[in-house]
């Protein structure tokens, strides 16, 4: 996922943020054991959090649809709700459950590791 983040920090991967996912970017990459990998201070954190989104198209869902897929692990709801913005929008992640996902299943082109 690091290479993915360099790509982020650089803008040549295209990307989309809401305010909720960069919210939780904050609070993953404050948690002390995250920081103990990344080394970085609150206010460095910050610094890249804004390069970060200086980068990204800033979407922000609305209420889902009645008809929209629940993510498997409801914090995850946020990334459910990017996804059905837009059709062309694809899910990078590391995370294999995922992928397996009955949910995800009829948009598994959308996925990426």
């Amino acid at each position: 996922m690091a290479q993915v983040l360099d790509r982020m920090l650089s803008a040549s991967l295209p990307f989309v943020l809401s305010p909720a996912l960069l919210a939780e970017y904050r609070s993953v990459m404050l948690r002390p054991k995250i920081t103990g990998r990344h080394g970085l201070l609150a206010d460095e954190v910050e610094i890249n959090l804004t390069d970060i989104a200086r980068h990204a198209a800033m979407l922000q869902p609305g209420p889902p649809a009645a008809c929209h897929a629940k993510a498997p692990d409801p914090g995850d709801q946020m990334l459910w709700d990017l996804l059905a913005l837009r059709p062309d929008l694809v899910l990078v992640t590391g995370d294999l459950r995922w992928l397996a996902s009955a949910v995800m299943a009829p948009r598994g082109s959308r996925l990426r590791c």
